[in-house]
């Protein structure tokens, strides 16, 4: 009976996250079954405080996130989307170089399991412990979501959620939502 009350939530949340229009959000897609919305400057949504534990032993809080534009992804090893896209988030870091940081977030993965996965991908960023990944997806107040992944999101230098990807992204999307970013600030 539990398992079926969580996968009713799960599927829940999941759908409703993919339906949700946010106010001040825009450039929703309908022709995909990815979402990609964009925040105006005046409306994007701010971040909770936090501090999280990586994987490679060093913390990230949400004054990290500031000074710059960042991009975060949720992701799973098991995840194929994710397995799918993680060469053109390469695509991307190699293409913004300094214009941005990266940072990953993975959820379900024991240590060994989403290394292995950096490995294979060779993912040049480091990514939050799936044990505080919880505490990293709840600040972003409702923007991100453990059900939908992969996500992504685009922070702004000040801190405010400039985008997000519910979905799979590929690296041109991604550098324009970072430039986009960049020039609204």
């Amino acid at each position: 009976m539990g398992i079926v009350l969580v996968t009713a939530l799960l599927t829940w949340l999941f759908v409703r996250a993919l339906s949700v229009d946010d106010a001040g959000a825009s450039g929703t897609s309908s022709d995909t079954p990815d979402l990609v919305q964009q925040y105006a400057p005046g409306e994007r949504p701010s971040l909770a405080a936090f501090d999280v534990d990586m994987l490679d032993g060093s913390t990230l809080s949400d004054t990290d996130l500031r000074g710059t534009v960042t991009v975060l992804n949720v992701w799973g090893s098991w995840c194929g989307p994710c397995r799918a896209e993680a060469p053109e988030l390469v695509e991307a870091v190699e293409t913004l170089g300094k214009r941005a940081q990266f940072y990953g977030i993975n959820v379900r993965d024991s240590a060994d399991a989403a290394r292995a996965f950096e490995r294979a991908f060779d993912i040049p960023y480091p990514s939050v412990r799936a044990e505080d990944s919880g505490t990293a997806i709840l600040a972003f107040r409702g923007v991100l979501t453990a059900a939908a992944v992969p996500s992504t999101v685009v922070v702004d230098a000040d801190g405010g959620v400039a985008a997000r990807v519910i979905g799979q992204v590929d690296a041109s999307t991604l550098i324009g939502l970072v430039e986009d970013a960049t020039t609204a600030d």
